[in-house]
């Protein structure tokens, strides 16, 4: 077999992986944003999800923790992710060379006028992505002064149409705010009140506004003890919560969102995207971080089963346009969400603009 031979051969089996390789991310592009009807999931919790709520109560220092080494948040990714990098262990783009978040926005719809909030934005790359489309307006919330100025930065290049809150999300109060659409990229694991983190999301947003979530594993499957105690050791290390998609949906339920789609991909498939092993690469050989170290025992000694059916969560919510003027929602915790007027759940756009230069300050 000669040379030429060989190289045409090795070129061909590269093409190949090439094509099905974007192939399968289209795949999941499709999934992503064809998202299931919920009405069949989210009507109880397993026993795990009941002990989870429980035990895997974070505690307030808890977002500093992102390793055994106590490192913070700007510790561990400012060392490697550059201004234009997401922090997401997932994106499912349409091809190798297409944004990474265009199935955000796919998802949310953006229109012109509309007004979005981010909540736990990172560098803001989805943010300048989904600003950058379309002329809408879109507030960051982080608890990163670094990343806050990163996001600035951005911002400063689309008109002032967006803006930072620097703040833990848990403290978050807009009490006159009102949103066409929330989402949170991987970082409503880090809440340490998911009911009253949903309940103002649930205020915030306007009739017919969506709530979008991204959320990495899950108790959902989870059948053994022996799983959910490895599972516990990992949190214990890394304090992210696995919020999954039956959690969100029960809890999204009681609030009153409807309808509710969702999407689950088994490990088998986004654990092989080009971003999980970019991410699982750099946490192991340059920060050597614990984190790492955990999983790998996760892997091992838990449930084959468990770890490769363990989901990438994705959940689309949408509060309903016609609300009754006298309807109340009770949210996990037992507290009523709304009141008797249905001016509680929108203001008029000029009202709201006028509240918004007095409320949100950078």
């Amino acid at each position: 077999m000669n040379i030429v031979l060989i190289s045409q051969l090795a070129a061909a089996v590269i093409g190949a992986l090439f094509v099905a390789y974007n192939l399968f991310h289209y795949v999941l592009f499709l999934l992503v944003t064809r998202p299931k009807d919920a009405s069949k999931i989210g009507h109880q919790l397993n026993e795990f999800e009941q002990r989870q709520l429980i035990e895997w109560t974070p505690k307030p220092n808890d977002f500093l923790k992102h390793d055994d080494e106590q490192r913070t948040y700007d510790d561990v990714f400012r060392t490697y992710r550059d201004e234009q990098s997401n922090y997401s262990t997932c994106v499912f783009p349409r091809l190798a060379f297409s944004h990474p978040y265009e199935a955000e926005y796919a998802l949310l719809k953006p229109k012109d006028g509309m007004r979005f909030l981010d909540l736990g934005c990172g560098s803001g790359a989805a943010a300048e992505y989904l600003a950058g489309r379309s002329n809408i307006e879109i507030v960051c919330v982080t608890n990163s002064s670094v990343q806050a100025e990163i996001c600035r930065r951005k911002f400063a290049r689309l008109g002032g149409r967006g803006q930072v809150i620097v703040i833990d999300f848990d403290s978050l109060d807009l009490p006159n705010e009102y949103f066409d659409g929330i989402y949170a990229l991987e970082s409503i694991g880090y809440t340490k009140d998911l009911d009253a983190w949903l309940a103002r999301c649930w205020r915030m947003l306007k009739p017919g506004g969506r709530l979008l979530i991204h959320s990495p594993g899950s108790l959902d499957h989870c059948r053994r003890t022996k799983d959910y105690l490895s599972v516990t050791a990992f949190f214990e290390n890394w304090r992210y919560n696995f919020v999954g998609a039956n959690l969100l949906v029960y809890k999204m339920r009681r609030l009153g969102f409807s309808p509710i789609h969702y999407r689950r991909l088994p490990f088998l498939a986004w654990g092989v995207t080009w971003n999980f092993i970019q991410h699982m690469l750099l946490w192991k050989y340059r920060l050597k971080m614990r984190t790492f170290v955990e999983l790998e025992r996760i892997i091992w000694r838990t449930s084959k089963v468990f770890v490769f059916g363990n989901p990438y969560n994705t959940v689309l919510a949408t509060k309903p346009t016609a609300l009754s003027c006298s309807q109340t929602h009770t949210s996990g915790s037992g507290g009523l969400i709304g009141d008797d007027k249905c001016s509680a759940y929108y203001t008029p756009p000029g009202r709201q603009s006028r509240r918004r230069r007095g409320r949100i300050s950078e």
